[in-house]
């Protein structure tokens, strides 16, 4: 059986990374495709001849190669991954956030796509991401009605695209919500992305818990750290550490207390996996389809504190690995907060059952569930 696996981009090395290393752990054999491929950010986990000849004569691949820009090739994605001949192959394994659902394949060729989310600056972002570019402000409202006639287009262009998959995978019942309401597909499989549990629970470091509280997230104006921040600022006496990557650092900390609030770089798994064991519990700061990092913080003994809402409901368990507030304006966020410490103090959260909890998203899971799927005939 000759298998293909396709990735939107391989830029940088986050959650959706994760899952195709998965992949390929899975199918040790399969050819590697991507639309977006960065050497210099992405090569040591995937090594440039693992990536197959066809990716570097895209359009996608040949304008990032001139600009280092993936927002700039967004226009000509759809275009790109329908270009990518896949007609030698048995099966096709996508994992997919914009438009690698998109390609084409053969009648006999089973299309395998694993959605972390049908696209969110289509959709549910759509009015945030227009607000990112600005176009909103000043002499740039004249691009707005350019800009809206281009998301119409590649709008329709991501609906059709949906009906391509054979066999469509949710990452999240919060993802699966959206491909019924956007895709209007409702013969979707669950299946909850890999968390290398592992890696965490078998650290050989020594550590003990320290007086601070931790948040992982990518610096983009969807993540509402500004929120997180705010409320850090109010509560000076708190230690926070924000591990971060991507844009927005200088608008971040312009409205931090800089006395409480540390920004840290992107870390190896080592420094991150020791931030996470100290860490006294660990904040997430918005609704995602599913981020991996408060699962990682239970495989550590850190419970977790977040919205009495989304995908945290799916993966942790009330009162039990997580506490939590219930106002989406966070007016509640810091009376629940001192509450949910103080439940810390008492050691409410007991430690194996943060650690059961976190070994119902292991790797070895995904991967058999996967293997299932892509062998089932």
């Amino acid at each position: 059986m000759k298998i293909a696996i396709l990735h939107e981009m391989l830029v940088k090395l986050w959650g959706a990374e994760n899952v195709v290393l998965s992949f390929l752990e899975a199918f040790p054999k399969a050819d590697l495709f991507t639309l977006i491929y960065d050497e210099n950010k992405v090569g040591e986990k995937f090594p440039k001849n693992t990536i197959n000849s066809q990716v570097f004569d895209l359009p996608t691949q040949k304008r990032y190669n001139l600009f280092k820009k993936q927002r700039l090739c967004l226009g000509i994605m759809a275009k790109s991954v329908e270009q990518i001949d896949f007609s030698s192959y048995d099966v096709v394994l996508c994992s997919s956030s914009w438009f690698a659902h998109g390609a084409i394949t053969k009648p006999d060729t089973k299309f395998i796509v694993y959605y972390h989310s049908p696209s969110r600056y289509l959709w549910d972002y759509t009015n945030e991401y227009k607000e990112s570019l600005w176009i909103n402000l000043g002499f740039k409202q004249i691009f707005k009605y350019s800009l809206n006639k281009i998301l119409l287009k590649n709008r329709m262009w991501d609906f059709i695209a949906s009906s391509r998959p054979d066999i469509p995978i949710a990452a999240s019942e919060n993802v699966s919500k959206r491909i019924s309401k956007y895709y209007k597909r409702e013969d979707y499989n669950i299946i909850y992305p890999p968390v290398d549990i592992n890696r965490f629970i078998n650290f050989k470091e020594k550590t003990e818990k320290k007086d601070y509280y931790i948040t992982i997230a990518a610096l983009t104006e969807w993540k509402r750290l500004d929120i997180l921040i705010k409320s850090f600022n109010i509560m000076s006496d708190k230690k926070l550490k924000i591990v971060w990557v991507w844009n927005y650092e200088n608008e971040y900390k312009k409205i931090s207390n800089s006395k409480n609030i540390e920004f840290l770089w992107y870390k190896n798994w080592d420094e991150l996996t020791k931030l996470l064991k100290e860490a006294k519990w660990f904040l997430f700061a918005s609704n995602d389809d599913f981020w991996i990092a408060p699962v990682e913080a239970l495989a550590c003994s850190t419970p977790v504190f977040w919205l009495w809402k989304w995908w945290l409901l799916e993966t942790n368990k009330k009162w039990i690995t997580w506490d939590f507030f219930y106002n989406e304006n966070w007016e509640d966020f810091i009376d629940n907060f001192k509450d949910f410490e103080k439940n810390i103090e008492n050691d409410f959260y007991k430690e194996e059952n943060l650690l059961s909890q976190a070994k119902i998203f292991s790797k070895d899971k995904f991967i058999s569930e996967i293997k299932g799927i892509v062998e089932n005939k």
